[in-house]
């Protein structure tokens, strides 16, 4: 069965605030450190219902990131939350030895990620969050698709032993992962089966995979959504390219470092004598446009873009 995508538009960020906020009257042992986004971050009812477990650290992005830690190492589950361009751009240090090398759990909120910025234009956007997390030892890494699967990482992440990087974007986008469907660390989810072409993609971005398909009738696509990112679900996009003998990876990110880098390896691991295309930021800064759909077609992730590369590889 296809995932359908929803007709109207939904927030991760709204999903993330009011998940997270129910949350916490469940388990008062959650704490949120928080770099002057709350807004932003939709963590304002939070800030008013749990005084004693918001901490404002104002801008101090390397200063927040080591009371997490401190918060974390003394027993808290905490949320250490800002832009992804901020954080984990500017306290990757801190995080490095404060948090992961402790294995203090502190799940870190990126949030505006990608090109999905809008009004808020380049400065703010994050193509290298992810590389920047994938390097290092003893984290976790989650792209979720949309909002509803926002809602089903928050409980798992609160469980889950170590720290953890979770992305999230500003622009509110369709629904398209399956309701009914749960969430694990280190499982991806297929969306659609197919025997011609593995498409493997994370962020809101992979509805255009899910688009494409309508237009390619003759063409069989196994479009599977990779959530986790670190760990990878191996054995279900191994299991897809044995079948297909073909792989495109899609994502809002620079191609250094990212989903497609992870898979990657795989390939080369296993001789499946496969295809493989990396659609990404091709080692570019990001532009400002109110639309990001145009950004995604600037750099070679429209659906037009996405068309081309599976006729490509299937010649």
């Amino acid at each position: 069965m296809t995932s359908k995508i929803t007709k109207k538009n939904y927030s991760m960020r709204s999903a993330f605030g009011k998940t997270l906020t129910r949350l916490a009257s469940a388990h008062p042992n959650i704490y949120v450190v928080d770099i002057d986004l709350k807004d932003s971050l939709k963590l304002t009812d939070f800030a008013k219902r749990f005084k004693s477990r918001f901490i404002e650290t104002g801008v101090s992005e390397q200063n927040a990131a080591a009371v997490a830690a401190g918060l974390a190492l003394s027993g808290k589950t905490v949320f250490l939350t800002s832009y992804a361009a901020f954080s984990p751009s500017l306290n990757w240090g801190v995080i490095r030895q404060s948090i992961c090398y402790n294995q203090a759990k502190v799940i870190i909120v990126g949030s505006h990620a990608g090109l999905m910025t809008d009004e808020q234009g380049a400065t703010h956007q994050s193509l290298e969050d992810i590389a920047l997390m994938r390097a290092l030892p003893d984290i976790d890494v989650f792209s979720p698709a949309d909002a509803r699967q926002v809602k089903k990482i928050l409980p798992t992440l609160i469980r889950g032993p170590r720290p953890a990087y979770l992305r999230l974007v500003r622009a509110s986008a369709p629904n398209f992962t399956d309701p009914k469907s749960s969430f694990t660390i280190g499982k991806a989810q297929v969306l659609k089966r197919g025997t011609d072409l593995t498409i493997v993609g994370h962020g809101p971005i992979l509805k255009n995979a899910l688009l494409v398909q309508k237009d390619l009738k003759n063409i069989s696509l196994e479009i599977i959504n990779s959530p986790s990112i670190q760990p990878l679900d191996e054995k279900t996009i191994l299991t897809s390219v044995k079948k297909t003998r073909h792989l495109i990876t899609l994502e809002d990110h620079q191609v250094e470092g990212g989903l497609g880098e992870a898979i990657a390896p795989l390939l080369l691991k296993n001789p499946l004598n496969a295809k493989m295309k990396l659609l990404a930021v091709q080692d570019e800064f990001g532009q400002s446009a109110h639309d990001y759909e145009k950004l995604w077609d600037h750099y070679g992730l429209g659906i037009e873009s996405l068309k081309t590369a599976i006729k490509e590889l299937l010649k």
